[in-house]
This record gives structure tokens, sequence and C-alpha cells, in this order.
């Protein structure tokens, strides 16, 4: 499995155009992990959307520091390639991860 993490950098007015176009024209295919919430909340946010929708393929995650990055069991299960079990027997796998702007 191959997972692609893409990190948007605003460095200029510009690039927070782009990015902001990009990410308006891919919303139907996210999840947001908040990084702010628990574990349990942040499980029950992906079990919501994956009933709802099957055409999921990103988790995306906003102002995120580093110490989150870092320490979150979500995008650690994603990197070590065990994906992510939001129902008994159910995996995603995310294709993408997006990180918007990571804090220090």
């Amino acid at each position: 499995m191959i997972v692609n993490f893409k990190f948007f950098h605003k460095k200029t007015d510009a690039d927070f155009e782009e990015y902001n176009k990009i990410w308006d024209e891919n919303q139907g295919r996210f999840i947001f992990l908040q990084t702010d919430l628990s574990l349990c909340q942040q499980m029950s946010i992906i079990n919501d959307f994956m009933d709802a929708n099957n055409t999921i393929d990103i988790l995306a995650v906003r102002f995120p520091t580093k110490n989150e990055l870092l320490h979150n069991k979500i995008i650690n299960d994603v990197l070590l390639g065990n994906g992510i079990e939001y129902k008994k027997n159910k995996i995603w796998y995310p294709k993408e991860v997006w990180v918007y702007r990571p804090l220090p």
C-alpha cells in the first residue's frame, strides 16, 4: 500500500489561493482529522463519514502542531500501514494524507 503525504505550506497569498482551490475541488474526497479531539471523538467522526460516503480517500489535517503529528494514533496507524479500523473488521486505507500548514 502506498500512501502519499502532501504538506501545504502557505508562504505567499498566491499559495493560499492555490491551496484553497485544491482543497475546495476535493472536498468530497476527504475527512478532516481534528487533532484537538480525543481519539474516541476522532474515530466517531471517521466512522460517521465512512458509513455515509464510500468515496472518501483522503485524510486531511489542518493546522496541526508537530507534536500532534508525531503522537496521533490515527496518523501513526496510517504511517505504519495498518490503516484505520473504524468499525470491527472494517479498515480504511486512505490513499493520501493532506497536512495544511503544520505549525511548530
